[in-house]
């Protein structure tokens, strides 16, 4: 990723600011249903697979970011 064009660093910028603001919203969500799950067993598992989702999620999208800034 070559970040010595200021455009390419104001995307890679805006898509970090993203990747935090739905990082922190998934932290909650995940949260509250730790917290207010019926079943801990069954909470714990959708969280542990939301997680193995969401990072495969961000791991693809920065990719694609890497191959268009490139």
């Amino acid at each position: 990723m070559s970040l010595s064009n200021p455009a390419n660093l104001l995307i890679a910028g805006i898509y970090f600011v993203i990747v935090g603001i739905l990082s922190f919203f998934s932290l909650f969500g995940i949260y509250i249903l730790t917290r207010y799950g019926k079943s801990s067993t069954l909470a714990l598992s959708i969280d542990v697979v939301y997680c193995f989702l969401f990072l495969k999620i961000l791991a693809e999208s920065y990719q694609t970011l890497n191959l268009i800034l490139s």
